[in-house]
């Protein structure tokens, strides 16, 4: 009976290290290889030497897939001088056979292609005579290169010398090609031979698992896993502490809550003890950080645990005491340059710290006005004098306001004022007594004087303000000078001038002369008739006011010639 039992043991024996036998994933090989090519029509039989590479993944313990490359030369082919090198790449299975043992020999098919390249030295007479002389000791070769199918098929043989070595004295293959003929350029097969041998590397694999020594006494396992001695102490236990404070940045006044995550023990099992920058505080199994009587700054909170059957174990966390600090930012204008009359958006950006929720902006002005976030340039003050353009800079002051205090910034606004365009005076165009007909005087003024200012700003407006004498008994006589004057700038046909009569403005206060003195120019003696005290009353005032100009009496309400009945006047004569 005890015969029997050793002879099943050594059996299972066997079996175990039948399957712990690893067997590997990867191969490579370098390998010397020999290549006799067959006659390929006009070309010679020949042989070549060279060298090969393969690279092999098994999928299991007798299949894998490979591949293979390799190149071969011979220098001079029976003495015709062809320097050829032929260079495989192939692909394709492995079937090897028992494998584990010392000897594995394996059979393989691969399909994939060559590439030859053939050069052999030129005749100089095959050189156009027109190239000029050749130097001495010039050497010129005529090559030629192809890329064709090819395979091989055979098997070889690997002795294991190492568990990662193994020597391949022999792999011997059919090999195939399919290079074109050099004379008809005609595909052919050269029914090849193709001799190897190097040596193989193998990696992976499963490794053996090395048998279990037995006890040599009586152990026990201790609570952490360990084993010692049956008769020894089971060492402490490790037990793994973390802090977590929430929150771990707070302002003066407000507290923190720390609490601890143990990892191997139960808290009942230990004792706790904090500290706060070293200092001993609490033996609680949490605590609450406090701020009070504290600067501000950094602190660090720091835990031990520690117990009769555990090793002691410390973890610690940084909690932050911010100071306060006062409301601060930036204030923007957008746009930052304004014409007068015009508005400018205002924004501010504020932080603080410590003081509560920072409340919305609000803007004043140092001159002008602002509505919420909108600046006003109209009350910005300007020199009522002063005609030429006028700048002026408002600053803008942004306050911010928190729980405890509040915190200003500026920004400033340039408003700008355009300078004043005056209307230009022109002579006015005088009429006789109780008559509305522009004479050639007024017309000399109307038709070439004020025809050279519109030339020159077409965009210009013209403004004609009639009068007429207290003594003048016709009706409407100021209106209908007006309107006259009016037709003889804006007809567009015969000597009248086609200025728009959108761009013509009129007036015909009669008898009151607003103040506007007598501007005869050179008419002053084409008039007649009345008394000579009122002459200077039988007027229209002619003004000529440029692109963006100031109308010549603001006081004054102009309609357009475009409003009135002046087309129907035609050009007068």
């Amino acid at each position: 009976m005890k015969r029997c039992t050793s002879v099943i043991g050594a059996a299972m024996l066997l079996v175990s290290t039948a399957a712990a036998q690893d067997w590997p994933k990867y191969e490579t090989s370098l390998n010397y290889t020999f290549t006799r090519f067959n006659s390929a029509t006009n070309v010679p039989a020949f042989r070549a030497n060279g060298g090969s590479g393969q690279f092999a993944y098994n999928f299991n313990r007798w299949l894998g897939g490979l591949v293979d490359l390799g190149a071969v030369h011979n220098s001079n082919i029976h003495n015709v001088h062809l320097d050829s090198t032929i260079t495989n790449y192939l692909a394709g299975p492995r079937v090897s056979v028992l494998r584990g043992s010392r000897v594995t020999p394996y059979f393989q098919v691969l399909v994939g292609g060559v590439y030859a390249t053939t050069s052999t030295a030129a005749p100089l007479a095959l050189i156009a005579q027109d190239a000029g002389e050749i130097p001495n000791g010039t050497a010129i070769r005529a090559t030629r290169q192809e890329t064709a199918f090819g395979m091989s098929a055979g098997g070889g043989l690997d002795i294991k010398l190492s568990k990662h070595v193994s020597f391949r004295p022999i792999q011997v293959e059919y090999f195939l090609t399919r290079l074109q003929n050099l004379r008809t350029f005609n595909d052919n097969s050269q029914n090849n031979i193709r001799y190897s041998a190097g040596f193989n590397f193998t990696f992976g694999g499963e490794e053996p698992t090395p048998p279990t020594p037995p006890p040599t006494q009586p152990q026990k396992t201790c609570p952490d896993g360990t084993i010692v001695p049956a008769d020894a102490a089971c060492p402490k236990r490790n037990v793994t502490v973390s802090l977590t404070a929430t929150p771990q940045e707070l302002c003066q006044g407000e507290t923190a809550q720390v609490n601890a995550s143990i990892v191997g023990a139960d808290s009942t099992q230990l004792g706790f003890q904090w500290s706060i920058n070293g200092q001993p505080i609490g033996q609680g199994h949490s605590f609450v950080f406090g701020t009070v009587g504290r600067e501000p700054g950094t602190y660090t909170v720091a835990l031990t645990v520690n117990g009769a059957s555990f090793n002691a174990s410390t973890a610690q966390t940084a909690i932050t005491v911010r100071e306060y600090r006062a409301p601060t930012g930036t204030a923007q204008a957008s746009p930052a340059e304004i014409y007068f009359g015009e508005k400018s958006t205002l924004s501010a950006s504020c932080q603080g710290q410590c003081g509560g929720t920072i409340q919305a902006p609000t803007f004043a002005a140092s001159e002008g006005s602002v509505q919420g976030d909108q600046f006003d340039s109209t009350g910005v003050r300007f020199d009522p004098s002063n005609n030429a353009e006028q700048r002026k800079t408002v600053t803008i002051t942004a306050s911010c306001v928190d729980n405890r205090s509040t915190g200003t910034t500026t920004t400033q606004i340039t408003v700008i004022k355009k300078a004043v365009v005056t209307p230009i005076r022109l002579p006015d165009v005088l009429f006789d007594a109780n008559s509305a007909r522009v004479n050639n005087c007024g017309k000399r003024i109307l038709l070439e004087q004020l025809r050279a200012y519109f030339e020159r700003d077409s965009a210009g407006k013209v403004v004609l303000v009639g009068h007429s004498s207290s003594d003048e008994t016709a009706p409407n006589i100021a209106d209908q000078r007006t309107m006259n004057a009016a037709a003889v700038i804006t007809a567009g046909t015969g000597v009248c001038l086609a200025i728009p009569q959108s761009q013509v403005l009129m007036n015909s206060p009669g008898v009151n002369q607003n103040g506007v003195g007598f501007e005869p120019g050179f008419c002053s003696s084409s008039v007649r008739g009345g008394a000579s005290g009122t002459a200077e009353m039988r007027r229209v005032e002619v003004w000529f006011v440029p692109k963006d100009g100031q109308l010549p009496s603001t006081s004054m309400i102009y309609q357009p010639a475009s409003d009135l009945p002046v087309s129907s006047i035609g050009c007068p004569r």
